[in-house]
């Protein structure tokens, strides 16, 4: 008979895990660098209670072989087996198939092949299934489902009913708590964080609410680090806090950060199998317990067997990518002179997130970590200002260059350079500066918005930032102006939320077509027209279409741009050899190259002065991941 995986929709749980189990099989058991690698051969269809899984039945007639043209396909061992190097892309195969589970990419076809290519010989989507959902069937699961079926017939329960089913079971979770906050009252009266860190008591109720799908989970995927995070969350439970935050330290630089400023409910949460049912498990606020309380217990990172290497490395900018590139490299042995133009380390962590989300001192105690650890920082310095850049590349066996990307996005409205009109991030920077006790700087001027109306233009989490800022520095009225609707706004939701509560007013659905200025020429009002949402553009996204007849102006002593950052210049890099793009990013991985390799042989790159803006967490998995790539040449190099 033909062999295939059978599914018991019954249990199914849609949790993800048989996909991902797939992935990994034909990744040598590594997760992909690259999204769109992410192909699984078996498809979970539907969510929640109505997901069932959908795969290849190796039909014994199958009509994908008789299709074939090249004899890609054939069918031996009792499954149908692709030979990728035959096939021609000509999609018969898929048009053939019944079920609609053979794909194309790159004009190969792509199909469950029974994980044939396992030294185990098992089936990795059988083996990670949590609810045993799916099993392989051939003639010894056939004889099986017949004795089960037998026996619940001769019980008088042929369908099962009255058992607790093993998805029932898993899915009987206690409802998410997470971690307590402040009253907006009282938090609108300070600069502190307003998220309250979880207790003992706490930290074990919700990490027991977490069902274990599968070491490597849904969640594991959607961060992206993998961290461990169903390892690291049963560690907790057992309450061994030390080995969690080991774990933790082992795929992330900075768990204790990115606790409290990830946008988990788009990222790890976002796709926990309890999310639509009980609530999804609070990862973060657990990533944020495991390490604040190791590092309360007095744990440090132990480097003490680490053998030195002879390499030193550049690392030019200290926030989440320079630090996760020069941490892993320190751990490998390496000696790194992190380098950055900013008093302290952290770059948009420390100037640009305000501490109500993330507190400076968590940032200072990092610091003393890293140095600890044989990180040397040079703050202050400004490469191309304070040391040319060729210094670094001729002293050092490799350079990383982690910037980030500042350069403001500007409106194009006549009068944008108004007095009252300022950009998101000097803003913020200037306040936080002012909150850390360093001077002001010409660069980053304060702007008072105290019993003033001040508007916000934009959507995203640096908008929420100036907004709730704004409430704390005791403004008039606050409000946000976004184009389109709430479920369109790239930031977090939880930081909406928290806006709201603070008493921050939203306009959605308003588009800004002019700055009005009053008789000294200082920003009186913004002009605005209302916006419907129209056909998605090319990045999936509802494009706002402009209402005629709508227009209208909103009072504003203070109007804040907050549309985004672009790459900004660095005049350093001129006749280097490192190659910009078009819109000045960083060109990396080019024929040849490793992934974060530029044209300079020996200059690395990551994060947004590579891919552009993006989140904290990303920027510190490009930077770990050219600390790999630069300890592959090194050994390499050593090898000859």
């Amino acid at each position: 008979m033909n062999t295939f995986i059978v599914a018991d929709a019954m249990e199914c749980i849609g949790c993800h895990a048989c996909e991902i189990a797939c992935v990994l099989a034909h990744h040598q058991e590594n997760w992909p660098q690259n999204r769109s690698d992410f192909l699984p051969r078996i498809h979970l269809v539907g969510k929640g209670e109505i997901a069932r899984t959908v795969t290849c039945h190796h039909c014994s007639n199958a009509p994908c072989v008789a299709s074939c043209p090249v004899d890609a396909l054939t069918f031996h061992s009792d499954s149908v087996q692709l030979d990728e190097r035959r096939c021609i892309g000509c999609k018969s195969c898929a048009i053939a198939c019944p079920f609609g589970v053979i794909e194309m990419v790159d004009a190969v076809a792509q199909k469950c092949d029974l994980c044939h290519q396992r030294v185990s010989g098992g089936q990795a989507c059988v083996e990670a299934c949590p609810t045993k959902a799916l099993r392989l069937m051939d003639d010894k699961g056939l004889l099986q489902l017949q004795k089960v079926r037998q026996r619940r017939s001769a019980e008088g329960d042929a369908a099962g009913g009255s058992r607790l089913s093993r998805r029932e079971m898993l899915l009987s979770a206690e409802p998410r708590k997470g971690a307590e906050k402040r009253s907006a009252a009282e938090r609108k009266t300070h600069f502190g964080e307003i998220y309250l860190g979880l207790d003992r008591q706490q930290s074990v109720y919700e990490s027991g609410r977490c069902v274990y799908c599968a070491e490597n989970a849904n969640c594991n995927w959607h961060c992206p680090l993998h961290n461990a995070i169903p390892d690291y969350v049963r560690l907790v439970r057992e309450g061994r806090i030390i080995e969690a935050a080991e774990l933790c330290h082992q795929t992330s630089s900075l768990p204790e950060i990115c606790g409290r400023v990830c946008p988990q409910d788009r990222l790890c949460e976002g796709a926990c199998t309890l999310k639509d049912l009980s609530g999804a498990v609070s990862i973060g606020n657990l990533e944020r317990y495991i390490t604040d309380t190791a590092l309360a217990m007095g744990w440090r990172p132990d480097l003490s067997r680490v053998a030195s290497r002879p390499q030193r490395v550049a690392v030019i900018g200290a926030g989440p990518a320079g630090l996760g590139c020069a941490d892993v490299l320190t751990r490998a042995g390496v000696q790194v002179d992190v380098y950055d133009r900013h008093p302290e380390i952290g770059g948009m962590l420390t100037f640009g997130i305000p501490p109500f989300k993330l507190e400076k001192s968590v940032l200072s105690q990092r610091r003393e970590i890293f140095s600890a650890m044989g990180i040397d920082f040079h703050l202050n310095c400004e490469i191309g200002r304070d040391i040319p850049f060729h210094f670094l590349t001729e002293k050092y066996d490799a350079v990383f260059i982690g910037v980030g990307a500042y350069g403001l996005m500007q409106a194009n409205l006549a009068q944008e350079d108004a007095p009252g009109v300022i950009q998101a991030l000097p803003f913020l920077t200037a306040h936080t500066r002012q909150l850390m006790g360093l001077p002001e700087v010409a660069e980053y001027p304060l702007t008072p918005v105290d019993g003033k109306r001040v508007v916000v233009l934009g959507g995203g989490d640096t908008t929420m930032d100036c907004l709730r800022t704004s409430i704390r520095l005791n403004a008039a009225s606050v409000t946000c102006a976004y184009r389109r609707d709430e479920v369109s706004m790239p930031g977090s939701r939880k930081e909406v939320v928290n806006a709201r509560e603070e008493g921050v007013e939203f306009l959605f659905n308003v588009q800004p077509q002019y700055i009005a200025c009053d008789d000294d020429g200082r920003v009186a009002a913004v002009g605005l027209i209302r916006t419907a949402m129209g056909e998605p553009g090319p990045d999936g996204r509802r494009r706002p279409r402009p209402v005629a007849g709508s227009e209208f102006e909103l009072p504003a002593d203070v109007l804040i741009m907050a549309f985004g950052f672009q790459p900004h210049a660095m005049p350093w890099l001129q006749g280097s050899g490192v190659e910009l793009d078009k819109y000045g990013l960083i060109k990396t991985g080019d024929a040849g190259r490793l992934s974060t390799q530029t044209h300079l042989e020996k200059v690395f790159a990551g994060g947004d002065a590579v891919h552009g803006a993006d989140l904290v967490v990303t920027a510190m998995a490009a930077g770990r991941q050219a600390a790999r790539d630069m300890l592959v040449i090194f050994e390499q190099k050593e090898a000859r």
